[in-house]
């Protein structure tokens, strides 16, 4: 992705060349030889937001392209042009002030996608999908390049972005998706559907959570296919006190190919909004039961709407629907501003009313879960300290209440992690001492909950304790524990991947991957592979070595490929960008960071990791760190002594068709 710092110095100086070719016509080489260079630049930029297909040029065709300063619909830009004359890109100045600031990109002589500056400050806010792309609309408030909420959005593209959140594994993006309760008051339902409704929502959220953790359909390689409906049917002004009709589909189903085989991913009921759709339920794998009760305005048992809503029926007493009232107005005043204390209180109040309310039902967990991840987020941020008590007292209470026990240890785990969180933040405490009473309080934990779904996440963290301290034995026997009793699952993925990476010399390795610009990379030669991220202090340490060795023994062509592990590459290559010519290698990255395959397969907990392979492919030499790591730094150099000089060659790097300037 193009920084937009970088877009506003290529604009201003686009602009200005139009202005000069305006204002005589001797200045007409000056602006042949200047559009020769911008339409090379232009040809290097890509759309802020991803997937998006559109036509690219080989770089062997790229001098065949031309540009040309034209205006449309009174709207003046410079036009890049392919071989075959089929318009390729666009980048045009919509209010004249000489700065480009729409950039818009083109599929088979059709425009296709558009990133726009609408306050014309240099950087998109809004991105959309146009022609045979779609009719996606979305705005970015903060202009950090990820979409804030979604202006235009047809029932199709509601379920590509379901597909998209759950191959991310992403909760933010899932959740643009969903009504809110501004757009839920503006659908004028009556009282009893607006609280159903309001409720549906919240429930929606930790179902969305609890879905990704347990799914292993749906990978991410994943790909969108179909979207399968019924018709969308009408909710007419008065049903149920309603004062205008509401637009609907229900039970949408999203197909998808993923390892190998068609899956049908139940998306639920879409409503009709101004401008758009929103979801409103949480995904599930399709199967006969779950699709025959997904019906939300119209159930697929015919029942009578009045008593389908009282309290009798579906176990809403009118107390409880007051306590979610109050809850969404607690909700609604967090989301308007900085949350206080205060709020905390006032909702975790609420929610521990709704838990009691709905003891012995399958609701309640929902509460339970709800009021635990809350507080406990508000607590290791610091926000409501005094949350660690509620946390505490909540864990305490399930004891006594009917279906309580089964949730205790969702609710145990964060109290033991929140607790940690709130300790470590105190600058002046004896961290070692804090830490070394954190892993005792997981083992008992894991000792105690050894089904739960956060046992695997406690004996993770032990076992990566035990391997930092020098007790690899050890951290390899939690680590099988979590392999072996949490398969499929991505904390037993990591497990396994970790004990790979514990076992690795004497093994060969031959790691691939695309680097931060797309290029193909495969280690060949004598190696040294880097496992890094730009807020580690630790790994820039060691980058300030390898840089030295990188020197010191070019003649022997040793190698190092870094593998960056930040969630986003565009924090990678702007750190690079920074410290240009620092770290001149190939640095490979894969989205999702920790959670990438790059870092699942060798089970990459923490970094810096640094794996020292010979020119066979074989691993000399593994560790955490390296500029602290005389063994490694030994092995490096009795494996250098050995190696044939040869002509300096960096790790194979093969261009890739998708070039992007950086």
């Amino acid at each position: 992705m193009l920084a937009n710092r970088n877009k506003r110095a290529v604009q201003v100086r686009w602009m200005a060349i139009v202005a000069a070719a305006l204002a005589s016509n001797t200045a007409t080489k000056a602006v042949a030889q200047d559009t020769e260079a911008m339409v090379a630049t232009g040809l290097g930029y890509v759309p802020q937001q991803q997937n998006v297909q559109y036509d690219q040029v080989d770089a062997k065709d790229a001098s065949k392209c031309t540009g040309k300063y034209e205006t449309l619909g009174g709207i003046d830009g410079l036009m890049i042009y392919g071989p075959d004359g089929r318009l390729l890109r666009r980048f045009a100045d919509t209010n004249g002030d000489r700065n480009v600031d729409q950039w818009s990109y083109y599929k088979d002589g059709i425009e296709v996608y558009r990133d726009l500056d609408t306050n014309f400050n240099g950087t998109a806010d809004q991105y959309r999908w146009l022609g045979t792309q779609g009719t996606r609309w979305g705005l970015d408030k903060n202009e950090d390049g990820q979409i804030d909420s979604w202006k235009t959005i047809s029932p199709e593209e509601i379920t590509i972005e379901v597909v998209e959140s759950i191959k991310k594994r992403d909760t933010k993006r899932y959740e643009k998706l969903l009504l809110s309760p501004t757009e839920i008051d503006a659908l004028k339902l009556g009282d009893k559907t607006k609280t159903r409704l309001l409720e549906k929502i919240e429930k929606t959220k930790l179902a969305f959570s609890e879905f990704m953790g347990s799914q292993r359909l749906i990978d991410a390689q994943a790909t969108w296919a179909q979207f399968a409906a019924d018709k969308p049917g009408v909710v007419p002004a008065g049903t149920d006190g309603s004062s205008q009709d509401v637009t609907a589909y229900e039970n949408v189903i999203a197909i998808l190919e993923s390892k190998g085989a068609n899956q049908q991913l139940l998306v639920g009921t879409i409503v009709q909004i101004e401008g758009g759709w929103r979801l409103i339920d949480a995904p599930r794998m399709v199967d006969s039961a779950n699709v025959a009760d997904s019906g939300f305005f119209f159930p697929s048992m015919a029942v009578n709407r009045d008593i389908a809503a009282s309290p009798s029926d579906n176990g809403m007493t009118d107390a409880m629907q007051g306590m979610l009232t109050e809850l969404d107005k607690v909700d609604s005043a967090m989301r308007d501003g900085n949350a206080t204390p205060q709020q905390y209180k006032e909702r975790g109040t609420i929610l521990r009313k709704l838990i009691a309310a709905s003891q012995g039902t399958e609701d309640m967990g929902s509460w339970i879960h709800q009021f635990a991840d809350s507080v406990s987020s508000a607590v290791q941020t610091g926000v409501y300290t005094e949350g660690l008590e509620d946390l505490k007292n909540l864990e305490m209470s399930l004891d006594k209440l009917p279906g309580g026990k089964e949730h205790k240890s969702y609710v145990a785990f964060r109290v033991i992690s929140s607790d940690f969180m709130a300790q470590m933040s105190d600058p002046k405490a004896n961290h070692a001492a804090i830490q070394e009473t954190y892993i005792e309080k997981l083992q008992s934990f894991a000792l105690e909950y050894p089904t739960s779904p956060d046992a695997a996440e406690a004996m993770i963290q032990i076992g990566l304790n035990d391997e930092l301290g020098g007790q690899e034995t050890d951290a390899q026997e939690w680590y099988r524990k979590v392999a072996t009793n949490f398969p499929g699952t991505d904390f037993g993925k990591k497990a396994s991947g970790a004990i790979v990476r514990l076992n690795l010399e004497g093994k060969t390795l031959n790691l691939r991957g695309k680097t931060l610009e797309g290029k193909d990379v495969q280690t060949t030669g004598p190696t040294i592979v880097h496992y890094w991220a730009t807020w580690c202090d630790p790994c820039k340490t060691d980058m300030g070595e390898l840089r030295k060795l990188q020197a010191k023994y070019a003649k022997q062509n040793l190698q190092i490929v870094g593998v960056n592990l930040d969630n986003d590459a565009a924090t990678a290559a702007k750190f690079l960008k920074e410290n240009a010519g620092k770290y001149p290698w190939a640095h490979i990255h894969e989205q999702g960071g920790f959670q990438s395959d790059l870092a699942t397969k060798l089970g990459v907990l923490s970094v810096p990791v640094t794996i020292l392979i010979d020119g066979k492919g074989v691993v000399v030499k593994r560790t955490a760190g390296f500029s602290a790591n005389p063994e490694m730094i030994q092995a490096l150099e009795k494996l250098m002594e050995g190696a044939p000089a040869a002509k300096p060659k960096q790790a194979n790097a093969k261009p890739s068709p998708n070039k992007t300037t950086k």
